[in-house]
């Protein structure tokens, strides 16, 4: 993972440029393009389409040159914020375009050129163990204008946050290597960490533990059960006043 809010990562299987890209799904609706790989992409849009359809995907990669066209599958959906689809079938010069602008970008800001220099979004750091879970909720934190940072444990977001404070960490409770109550006493014992603000956003938590996480001075409480990624992206910009 870079060092930087945004910009491309390496996973396990292949580079993701992060990026906001307007979309033309089947010639008529409209989405983002919020990573892209040279595999596939993942796109934000409020119409569903099933699992394993064929769609076609339209998108311009830079000003003045003709659109790309491609045909994907849908490899995964997440009702109300996105899909998840592999390029099918991709023509070779098509593919030779599309590798050429991932790997010309890895290193720009995801907002453009001029973005990087004025970045005055808030940055969250998502502390969860469930990669489904913080692509849900990061995605549309993204477009709500949040710089957003994921860790997948707590020693992983105490890497991050030497590198860089976040304005807000987005934690969750029930994780297995750190839970997020041990996270919370190691941050509030760090007296250069202790005030940076903390919401929690858990799938299991009792009335006791949330008592107990709002005596390390959290901000709130949320549930995963109740809270859409839209309501929270809310909720945040009302917490940061942003």
């Amino acid at each position: 993972m870079t060092d930087k809010f945004g910009g491309g990562i390496k996973d396990r299987r292949q580079v993701r440029l992060f990026l906001k890209k307007d979309v033309l799904i089947n010639k008529s609706v409209k989405g983002y393009a919020l990573d892209m790989s040279k595999g596939g992409m993942f796109v934000y849009t409020h119409v569903p389409f099933p699992k394993d359809n064929l769609i076609e995907l339209r998108f311009t990669l830079n000003e003045g040159e003709p659109p790309v066209v491609l045909m994907a599958q849908v490899r995964f959906l997440q009702a109300g914020v996105g899909l998840g689809v592999v390029f099918v079938n991709a023509d070779g010069s098509v593919m030779e375009r599309l590798n050429k602008f991932i790997e010309e970008n890895l290193d720009a800001h995801p907002l453009g050129e001029n973005a990087a220099n004025i970045d005055k979004r808030k940055k969250i750091l998502l502390v969860d163990d469930s990669a489904g879970a913080r692509t849900t909720y990061k995605n549309r934190l993204v477009l709500a204008n949040f710089a957003v940072r994921e860790s997948a444990s707590g020693m992983e977001a105490f890497q991050q946050i030497e590198k860089e404070k976040p304005d807000l960490i987005l934690l969750d409770v029930v994780m297995e290597e750190m839970s997020g109550m041990r996270f919370l006493q190691l941050l509030r014992a760090n007296p250069e960490w202790q005030y940076l603000r903390v919401v929690i956003l858990s799938g299991k938590i009792t009335p006791q533990e949330a008592q107990m996480v709002c005596s390390f001075g959290v901000e709130n409480v949320f549930s995963k059960m109740t809270t859409t990624p839209a309501k929270l992206a809310e909720l945040i910009k009302n917490i940061l006043g942003s």
